[in-house]
């Protein structure tokens, strides 16, 4: 996912060692960013465990997701406010 944009980045070619610091702080700020990212949501998921919800949210989400799925376009909620309003 990351190759085409770490080759795009604009790093000078001409000095190596200026490239290899400016390589390792793009991949470090990458790095950075993702840990951060599952650390907010490691600690929204463990205060839904701690609230006693987790279980029954993880429910409703499976069934949320396979209902998407199933049922046809023509019977969502989207298509059915612009057939009331939009017409």
């Amino acid at each position: 996912m990351c190759g085409p944009i770490a080759m795009m980045l604009p790093v000078d070619r001409a000095n190596p060692t200026k490239k290899t610091i400016q390589i390792i702080m793009y991949h470090l700020g990458r790095l950075l960013a993702y840990a951060s990212i599952g650390f907010l949501f490691g600690l929204l998921g463990k205060g839904f465990f701690i609230a006693g919800i987790q279980q029954n949210m993880s429910v409703f989400i499976g069934v949320a997701m396979i209902s998407i799925i199933l049922i046809p376009e023509k019977y969502s909620l989207n298509t059915i406010f612009q057939d009331l309003f939009l017409d």
